[in-house]
């Protein structure tokens, strides 16, 4: 079985997690819960009956695993290119790494891409019913969401492509997917404090899009030194 290094993984997890963070996930929380759910706000501000939080965590499930497609998907894909140019491994590794470390600069605020600040929002009159609606949902708002964590996403996708194998670009974005993943799942499980949770990570957005910046630039500088194959985490 192909060898994933440690500390991509935990590159991509961490991606995961701070891609929660976004000013195109954070904010919305209680509106995408009461979505795929049919619990109101409300509702969610009073604390949901034991029947409604079943149907949260149930739908969150299949929300969870619709997303999770979808970015697995890509990482898939990002391999599969890059096997196609592996001959111009280094043009390739230089290349992602300066792509990378310009996405880390963009968090940061150090620079300003237009094209980032943007998110295709899905509009949808009715609400999901079930998990397999969630799951369609979660494959559709992964589509949505794509332009504004692009620099996170992007850039695990870049890693992706230097990859040999497309087992390395699945793993990868599997583990991508499991960070952003683990709060709407821990969420799901707690949906009564919910609004309040909300309410006080909003001042901790900045602070981690500056740390996912710092992530990106010190991943960027690896790839175009090739040092990402020497970095082992030791137990």
């Amino acid at each position: 079985m192909p060898f994933v290094e440690p500390v991509s993984l935990a590159a991509a997890f961490t991606a995961g997690l701070l891609s929660f963070l976004s000013p195109c996930i954070l904010p919305l929380i209680p509106a995408y819960f009461s979505f795929i759910s049919g619990v109101s706000i409300e509702e969610f501000s009073q604390g949901p009956s034991y029947a409604a939080q079943r149907r949260i965590q149930v739908s969150t499930l299949g929300f969870i695993a619709g997303f999770s497609v979808v970015f697995i998907a890509l990482g898939a894909s990002a391999s599969f290119l890059g096997q196609l140019v592996s001959g111009n491994g280094t043009w390739l590794r230089l290349t992602g790494g300066s792509a990378v470390l310009i996405f880390g600069l963009h968090l940061m605020g150090l620079i300003r891409i237009p094209l980032l600040h943007t998110e295709k929002r899905i509009h949808l009159r009715s609400r999901p019913v079930h998990a397999l609606a969630a799951f369609f949902i979660g494959m559709a708002f992964a589509a949505g969401w794509s332009p504004c964590i692009g620099p996170l996403l992007g850039s695990i996708l870049v890693i992706a492509g230097t990859k040999e194998s497309i087992y390395h670009g699945v793993v990868l974005l599997s583990v991508y997917a499991a960070g952003l993943a683990m709060p709407f799942l821990l969420l799901s499980f707690a949906a009564a404090r919910l609004m309040a949770f909300v309410r006080k990570a909003k001042p901790f957005v900045k602070a981690a899009n500056v740390t996912g910046g710092i992530l990106l630039v010190a991943t960027g500088i690896l790839l175009m030194t090739n040092q990402m194959g020497k970095l082992v985490f030791i137990p």
